[in-house]
Parts: structure tokens; sequence; C-alpha cells
């Protein structure tokens, strides 16, 4: 037991919390109130708060400090390091909690989040469980969109074994669930200690899978994942190299554990080529590489050469467009650079010409008001599409209703007042009945558009017109 540990005890705290839950800030202010306020407001009440800052000159320490002054449970930590990874294991370090939690201080989430993956940890005595969550975006004060993200295999108690026969890792996420304390000092499970604060999770999150004997996904989502900060790791420039340390320390922790047994470092090697080649992908489709990124590319290639050479990859063991890319990626760099831009440029056409087609029309309105209007109207909202005057739905219990902030109106009175509207079916499956429905009233085809994008919580909440 630590001295710090052995201070709470002293100072009246007779028993462990469930669930402690860290929260790592640097200069969050604008989101720090509403981070807080889900996790005190937690319908598990047996938690700590544990408030690890870096160093924030923006206000974030003093609202932190705020509600440690009102809430016990709430502490505010000074971390020594600007490093994501330090102040995670800081808070691992100081942590009573029998599970621990991780919140991102941009995000929030569920008010029941604790409770019900508590309570299912403890049922099935589980190393973690964890959950589908939601991306989160907030394009317009008063305005907030949860695009649903499923995790699949729920409700199953499964091991590391799991992972192995994986092609891809189906999360790659570390805050979407708890994990046991004891579980992670038993095999000292801690993040990389590395300066700043992108892609640090990745260590933490692998040596947990390959470590795992009782795990779970549970059929719910409680966690909002916040995809329109700027600031967020997600569009550090240095993203390569980021990447690459974590996989060198993955690779460092696997040989200092033991870890030599073929399934895991085959797994281990097909994540590498996920985290060499995934985030590059995405990169591509709105940014041209620099020397810096060109460098760390050739570090990676030469890593999949030595992992493929040693057989850990196999076609067999691997999706068809991941071998496709690993191998031009490795056997012809120059190639891979033509083929991944075209791709990268179309997966971006896919959302950008249709969202710049419809921010060319003079009126929208938006025909259905279900699931794929909830993605449609995150994407036009997020570029700042403000044409779309109304939605409509044949569905009369939801007309005079709102729906986002727009109202719903009955397909009568969307023609009535919106006569020269342009019209987008947002519904799964056939439409033809709704296309006729439009050309009935003397809709022309010109004015009615499909949205058939996909359902994609990260696709429908990207940035084109506005940029990133």
């Amino acid at each position: 037991m630590t001295d710090e540990r052995e201070r709470k005890l002293n100072n009246g705290q007779t028993s462990a919390p469930k669930v402690t839950v860290i929260l790592p800030s640097l200069n969050v202010a604008a989101y720090i109130r509403e981070c807080i306020e889900s996790v005190i407001n937690q319908t598990l009440s047996d938690i700590e708060i544990l408030c690890i800052d870096a160093g924030s000159t923006d206000g974030t320490c003093e609202i932190i400090q705020e509600y440690a002054e009102k809430d016990s449970r709430v502490r505010f930590i000074r971390s020594e390091k600007r490093s994501y990874g330090y102040q995670m294991n800081l808070g691992m370090e100081l942590a009573q909690g029998e599970y621990i939690g991780i919140v991102e201080t941009d995000d929030s989430v569920e008010p029941d989040m604790y409770e019900v993956l508590y309570q299912r940890a403890v049922e099935e005595d589980l190393d973690y469980v964890k959950a589908g969550f939601y991306t989160m975006v907030t394009p317009y004060e008063g305005e907030k969109y949860l695009l649903e993200v499923n995790l699949g295999d729920t409700e199953r108690v499964f091991s590391y074994e799991y992972f192995m026969e994986k092609k891809l890792s189906p999360d790659v996420y570390i805050w979407n669930g708890i994990y046991k304390r004891a579980f992670l000092e038993e095999f000292d499970i801690r993040l990389n200690e590395s300066p700043g604060a992108a892609f640090q999770d990745c260590g933490f999150r692998y040596l947990a899978d390959m470590h795992l004997r009782r795990g779970m996904f549970i059929n719910r989502l409680f966690y909002h994942y916040r995809r329109d900060n700027a600031a967020a790791s997600t569009y550090n420039p240095h993203f390569v190299r980021f990447n690459l340390e974590e996989n060198r320390y993955i690779r460092e922790r696997m040989a200092r554990d033991g870890i030599t047994d073929r399934d895991r470092c085959a797994f281990m090697a097909r994540e590498t080529v996920m985290m060499a080649l995934s985030p590059y992908r995405t990169f591509r489709e709105h940014s041209q590489p620099n020397g810096e990124i060109n460098a760390d590319l050739d570090e990676f290639r030469k890593v999949i050469v030595a992992d493929k050479e040693q057989g850990l990859l196999t076609q067999e063991e691997m999706l068809a467009e991941q071998w496709i890319e690993m191998s031009l990626f490795t056997e012809e760099p120059a190639a891979y650079e033509a083929y991944i831009g075209i791709k990268a440029k179309m997966d971006f056409n896919i959302y950008n010409h249709f969202v710049r087609k419809m921010a060319e029309k003079k009126e929208l309105v938006v025909f259905c008001t279900g699931k794929v209007a909830k993605f449609a109207l995150c994407l036009f909202r997020m570029n700042r599409l403000e044409n779309i005057v109304a939605l409509c739905d044949n569905n009369a219990e939801k007309w005079n209703t709102r729906y986002y902030g727009q109202p719903i109106l009955s397909p009568e009175e969307a023609f009535r007042r919106y006569p020269d509207a342009h019209y987008v079916i947002a519904k799964q499956g056939d439409v033809g009945e709704i296309m006729q429905q439009l050309a009935d009233t003397g809709i022309e085809k010109e004015r009615i558009s499909v949205y058939k994008l996909p359902l994609n919580a990260f696709g429908s909440t990207n940035l084109f017109m506005r940029g990133l």
C-alpha cells in the first residue's frame, strides 16, 4: 500500500469505493463542467473521482477545484508531466476502487454507466467489461448529436484467445469500460509515459487484451466520445510517430512479460499493420505526407516486413483489403501511395460531394425522422448547412413536434409551406412509395435526393466544408 493510500484510510475512508474514475485533463475548460457533472451524477454513488491535470492555463484547474470543494469524492491532483500516459498511471497508482474507469475530459457519460458495468463485472468476476458508445458533436450551441457505435459479440465471457481469432480487434478504445484494479496490478498493465497526449492508450489496450482471462462486451451504449474538439489527439499531425512509439512499447512489454506464443505475436503483427495504415489512410483524405511522416512509415515498414518474414502475417489470417494494402505498403511503396491516395479521395468524396450538393439548395426538407435522418442532420449541421427548413414524416403522431430542433410537419404541410424545396429522403430500405408520393404532389425528380451514405458514426461527424 502506498503512503497516499494509507493517508486516505487514516482520513476516515474505511472501505474502498466500487469504482475509481480517472479524469486526465489539459486545457479543457470549455468541456470540463459537462464531463464532471456526468460523472458525479452517476447512479452508482460509491465512486471516487481523480481529476489529474497536466498544467492547464485556461481555467480548467479552477473549475475542478470548485467541484472538489463541493463533493468529497472529487480530488484535484497536479501532474508533474505533460504526458497522458503519466497522468493515467498516476491515477491508477492512487486509485482505491475495486474497478477503474476512464473519462476523457472533453467527453461525458450516461448516468447509469458505472452502476451497470460494475454490477456485470462483479456478477461475472470480469477482468474488464466494456460497452458500445456514441460519437458526440455539438455543431451549434444547445444542439447535440449522439451517433451509435455498437460492439459485436456481446453478452458472453471471453479470454485473450477471443482476440487471437479475429483478423482485426473489434474494440480499439480504453474509456468505454471498467477494469479490475487487481488485474491491472497483477500484470502491471500501464500506459507508455511518452510526452503529449496522442495515441498513448494503445499500449494499455493491447496489454489488457493479451493478458485477459475473463472479459465481456455488453449490449449497451454509455460513453459520449466527442468528435468536434479540434485540439483532440485524433487530429495531431505527428500521429505516425506516436503510433510507432506505442508499437515499440507494446513489443518491449510483450518481451518482458514473456508473451512469445505464436497466436499473440501474430495478433500484434496484424494490429501493427492497422496502427501503421489505418490512421494514415484517414490523414490522406485531407493532407499530403511530409518528411517526418514518410520516415516514420519507413520504420513501420521494417517492422511489418520482419513480422511477415517470421510467418506472423499470412493472407488467411487477414482481411483481403488489409492484405492487399500491407503487400503494397511493404513491397511497392510508390504503388501504395498511388493506391491509398485514390482510395482516400474516394472515401472523402462519398460524403463531401453529397454535402456540397445539398449546400447548394436554397431550401432542404428532410423526409422521415428515424435513425437515417439523425445521421443526415448531423452531417449537414457539422458542415454548417443552414438551409434545412423542416422535416416531414408520414407518421401523424410526430406532426407538430420537433426533432433535433427542427419542426416535423405532415408531408402535405411541408409541400404547402415549401413548394420549391429540395427533398432528402432519409430512410433505410425501399423508398419507392415515398418517391411516388412526392411525384404525385408534383415534385420533380430533380428536387429529390435519397440519403444513401453509410450510417457510419465517424464518417457522419466529419468536417468537409469547414475543414479540420
